[in-house]
């Protein structure tokens, strides 16, 4: 109801008298370095969420390369992509880009991803962005089926048979892969799948890089001529059964209880896969490696950093690795006692890689007495 033409005449006069409306109050200025230090303290500390609210504040002030980074990498450790690509937006660091093309292809939006790194000559943005040419305008990893389930081969990693467009060929489950790998023997160059078969399953669409796959070969003593990467196992809640020797797969995500034994999961890069953990009641980040031969492995210093560098370390040969076994492992809500770890096997590039704090990886050695579910709603892995 509109006030009557006294009252508004009246209203009218007061705002005159008063100078008009109010003034806003004016929001304090922003301590854009004292904001980013703290982001970078919660980042250290294993804080994604702080360190992304803190990071968001900083970008309010006079925002630096440093901020605009723990930005990114927060955001995308939580899975806020469209977060990071917004944080981004006018980022000119080549490795800042880098970032970006990795938070627009976990958002879905390849042909963007594809442009923000052309002319890129970085190794990574020169081997995945044919991939990202190849897919044009169509829709990627399009499944037809509702679920499969094969068996794990007799070997000491989780490979599997499967087809790609009309050849046969062994796949090795690679959880540290970002995206599906070929080697030069099944495709010489990067490009798009047309259609990828496990099972009862055929995936559509799928983007791969090309790379020698020469050494998993050597090690295995079987013609690997793949790698099976995070964006399948995530997108297919794929499920592994160590003991059951078997990979199942599902068209749609399956329900969950929000309470079931569990990991959260997090990806600094859109890739990389990290969880929450504890080495001897210290909280630590560790990739997962379903590649690695391996319990679990520790980067150079972390030893020292969880108070582990005096104790018995049993070593094979000079130089070579040592090994150590501790009282209590935690991952996630699980926790699991007597885990033997590795150290002087892992180098610090994996953490550069990373692009976060983590203490090191768990492998397969450990992840094969496991049943371990990837969980893309939950972010999550999910232990049976």
């Amino acid at each position: 109801m509109s006030p009557a033409p006294g009252l508004s005449a009246l209203l009218s006069l007061v705002m005159i008298a008063c100078g008009g409306a109010a003034p806003r109050p004016e929001r304090p200025s922003v301590d854009a370095e004292a904001m980013t230090e703290a982001a970078a303290l919660a980042w250290q500390s294993l804080d994604p969420t702080e360190a992304a609210d803190l990071a968001a504040r900083a970008l309010e002030g006079n925002p630096s390369t440093t901020a605009l980074e723990i930005a990114a990498r927060s955001n995308l450790a939580l899975g806020r992509h469209e977060v990071a690509i917004e944080a981004l937006a006018t980022a000119s660091s080549p490795h800042l880009r880098r970032l970006r093309a990795r938070a627009q292809m976990g958002g879905g939006d390849f042909q963007g991803a594809a442009a923000t790194l052309e002319d890129d000559d970085d190794p990574w943005a020169q081997s995945v962005r044919p991939a990202l040419v190849a897919l044009g305008a169509r829709p990627a990893y399009s499944v037809q089926g509702d679920e499969a389930e094969v068996r794990l081969e007799d070997l000491p990693l989780p490979v599997v048979t499967i087809r790609v467009d009309a050849v046969e060929t062994l796949a090795l489950i690679g959880s540290s892969a970002g995206m599906t790998v070929l080697d030069p023997s099944v495709r010489v160059n990067a490009g798009a799948i047309d259609e990828l078969t496990i099972g009862a399953l055929s995936v559509g669409t799928v983007p791969h890089t090309v790379r020698s796959l020469a050494t998993v070969r050597e090690t295995l003593g079987v013609p690997v001529g793949a790698v099976l990467g995070l964006d399948l196992l995530m997108r297919l809640s794929a499920r592994i059964d160590g003991p059951g020797r078997s990979l199942s797969l599902l068209a749609t995500a399956p329900a969950i209880p929000t309470d079931a034994v569990s990991a959260p999961l997090f990806t600094p890069t859109g890739s990389f896969l990290v969880v929450d953990a504890g080495i001897e009641a210290e909280p630590v980040w560790l990739t997962v490696d379903t590649a690695g031969l391996f319990p679990l492995a520790l980067i150079p210093g972390a030893d020292e950093a969880l108070s582990l560098d005096e104790r018995t370390w049993q070593t094979t040969e000079a130089g070579g690795p040592s090994l150590t076994v501790i009282d209590t492992l935690r991952v996630g809500s699980m926790s699991v006692e007597g885990i033997p770890v590795v150290r002087g096997l892992l180098g610090e590039d994996l953490a550069r890689a990373v692009g976060a704090p983590i203490a090191g990886s768990l492998g397969w050695t450990l992840l094969s007495q496991m049943v371990t579910r990837f969980d893309p709603v939950g972010r999550r892995l999910v232990f049976e």
